[in-house]
Formats: C-alpha cells, sequence, structure tokens
C-alpha cells in the first residue's frame, strides 16, 4: 500500500468532504432538480384536446368516451379492486372495455343500471341517462388476458378483438402521467444516491465531532492537531487514513482515535460467493465502537505497522481475531463502561 508523508492540513480540512464527494453531490443535486421541475412541468402543462376513442385509436393518444352504458366488472386480471376490465357502450353502439377505480365506478352506477335495463324486455320503454364523457388512453391488453376474455365471451381471439377493439380503455391516464412517471423514477434513483452521499459526510462529520469532543476531555485536541501536520505521520491516500506517533485519523468516517483507545485490532476478510472481495482491518475501541481502519487494501504489511505503532502506545491491545480475544475484549469493554459511567 502506498504511503505519504504528512502535509500542513488542519483537522477540519482532513475531515472534509473530498473533492468527489462535493462533485458527486452537486450533480446528484442537479439531476434530482431536473427531475423534480420534469415531472412538475409535465402535470402542469395544458392537456392536448381528447380525440374520440375508437378501435383503431393508437395506444399513445389521449382520447374520450362516452359512456352510456357500463357493466359490472367482467375481468379482473391481479385478482384486487384497482384494475378490472367493464364493458361500456357509447352512443353510437360501439363496445369496449374500461378500466375503473371503485370511486370513479360508484359515481357512473346510474349507467350500471342502463346497461342492466338495455338487456331487459323494457329496454325500449327506459329512460337512458345523458352519455357520461370520460378521458383517459386506450391502453394494450396482454395476449393472455385477451386469450381468457375470448374464452369467457364463447369468442374467437380475432372476433373477440372486433367486437371491442385490441386496446382496454384506461380512464384517467395522459401523456402527462406517463412522462412524469419517467421523471419521477430518475428522481428516485438520482435521490437515493443523492441521500447516500449526503448521509455519507453527514456521518463523517458526526463521528469527526464526537471524536475531538472526547479528545478534547482527555486534553489531546491540540496535540492531534499538530501530529495531523507533523513530518512522521504516514498518510494512506488511497484508504484516507494517517497514523501519527499517538493517533488513527479515519478520514473514509470521520474517527479520531487515540491509540489509547484502540483495544483490539483484527483482519476481517468480506467474501462474495467464496470469493474474497475486500480485506479490512478493524478496530475496537476501550468503550465498544467498531472502527473500520482500513475498508479495504488491509495487506498483512500493513495490517503489521498499523499494529506496531499502536502497540507502541498501548501494550494492552489486542491484535488478531479468535473467539478467546473476542471474550477478552468484550469483557473490557464492561469493565471500562462500569468504571466509566455515561
Amino acid at each position: 500500500m502506498t504511503t505519504n508523508s504528512g502535509s500542513q492540513q488542519t483537522l477540519f480540512e482532513y475531515f472534509a468532504p473530498t473533492r468527489a464527494q462535493r462533485v458527486w453531490r452537486l450533480i446528484l443535486a442537479i439531476l434530482l432538480s431536473a427531475m423534480i421541475l420534469g415531472a412538475a412541468y409535465e402535470f402542469s402543462r395544458p392537456k392536448p384536446e381528447p380525440v374520440r376513442l375508437t378501435h383503431e385509436t393508437a395506444d399513445d393518444t389521449y382520447s374520450y368516451l362516452d359512456v352510456q352504458l357500463l357493466s359490472d366488472w367482467v375481468y379482473d386480471p391481479d385478482d384486487s379492486d384497482s384494475y378490472r376490465f367493464y364493458e361500456v357502450m357509447d352512443p353510437d353502439e360501439n363496445w369496449f372495455l374500461i378500466n375503473l377505480d371503485q370511486k370513479t365506478y360508484e359515481s357512473l352506477i346510474a349507467y350500471v343500471d342502463a346497461y342492466n335495463a338495455y338487456f331487459s324486455a323494457n329496454a325500449q320503454d327506459y329512460s337512458y341517462p345523458v352519455p357520461h364523457r370520460l378521458n383517459g388512453m386506450p391502453s394494450y391488453i396482454s395476449y393472455d388476458d385477451v386469450t381468457t376474455l375470448a374464452d369467457f365471451y364463447s369468442l374467437s381471439v380475432g372476433d373477440f378483438e372486433s367486437l371491442f377493439g385490441s386496446y382496454y380503455f384506461n380512464e384517467g391516464a395522459s401523456n402527462a402521467m406517463e412522462n412524469a412517471i419517467l421523471y419521477i423514477m430518475g428522481g428516485v434513483i438520482f435521490g437515493l444516491f443523492f441521500l447516500a452521499i449526503v448521509f455519507q459526510i453527514s456521518s463523517t462529520q458526526k463521528h469527526r465531532k464526537k471524536s475531538e469532543d472526547r479528545l478534547y476531555q482527555l486534553g489531546l485536541l491540540d496535540e492531534a492537531e499538530s501530529q495531523l501536520s507533523d513530518p512522521e505521520t504516514v498518510r494512506y491516500d488511497k484508504i484516507r487514513l494517517a497514523l501519527s506517533k499517538d493517533f488513527a485519523y479515519v478520514g473514509s468516517s470521520g474517527y479520531l482515535l487515540p491509540y489509547s483507545d484502540i483495544g483490539w485490532l483484527y483482519k476481517r476478510t468480506q467474501r462474495n460467493h467464496g470469493i474474497t472481495v475486500a480485506t479490512q482491518l478493524m478496530a475496537g475501541t476501550i468503550y465498544g465502537k467498531t472502527v473500520y481502519i482500513a475498508p479495504r487494501l488491509a495487506t498483512d504489511e500493513f495490517i503489521t505497522s498499523v499494529a506496531q505503532k499502536v502497540l507502541a502506545k498501548n501494550p494492552n491491545c489486542l491484535i488478531g481475531y479468535s473467539f478467546d480475544l473476542s471474550k477478552t475484549y468484550y469483557q473490557r469493554v464492561r469493565e471500562y463502561k462500569a468504571s466509566n459511567p455515561k
């Protein structure tokens, strides 16, 4: 692992977000803002005038359907109330299938009564309501659903599509909604990455503040600041780690540990499907906190050099991993907490 000598730098500067973190935070913030503005624009822009729905209307066309008759639901593809097909007839006696939510369906109950009357003996004498206009978009019916529906009506697939068309009418849908969904999905993705970086930076600063508070209580904060700029301080820039005569500066997580606070050092091998993907150096503090000294690239030579620095100031530090060492470490933590209650 490549090491570099120390350089003039304050603790605040050392634990500040990296340039890469700042750049990605800015890029993701811009992309997230663009997604939010795009979705807002799609929802707010004027909708085009809908065209009359026919069996030939393309599936990306904002359309209207004048409801004259409406059946009870005839097919429930996913066994839920939110996605059900109903028969509907327009004033010119063209038949379609429509998808309605329960609230909209209940508001059209007069047209359900008209549907029942249409197929009754007094159909000619019934006073039918004025057609009700619904806006939406035609959407494809999957082949499996078409086959099931054709069997339900005892029709061939061709005869079924001649009667109802190849689409169902998705009431309430619009191009704006479809386009906005793309922006929303992009916003969710970019937002998650943005939050991950923000939380990482926030966590680092939180750990730095707690570490500095502890060093201040121990009377070591000024010494830690001074040793960071000491030419003898060894830096491992790839993993954001600096090791001075008395302190470990873990830039990746924000911890600033005096060697006297490190009670256990051990190597951890991370595997994925049996393949080693990372070798890490872990530290257990005397008060029970686990810290990644090196989240990756922890070679045996590196671990030995860190252990030598820690043991030089803290001969009681446990080195290596075993069940007995684990028991000893946690017993020491319990003893420390018992003698140092908060």
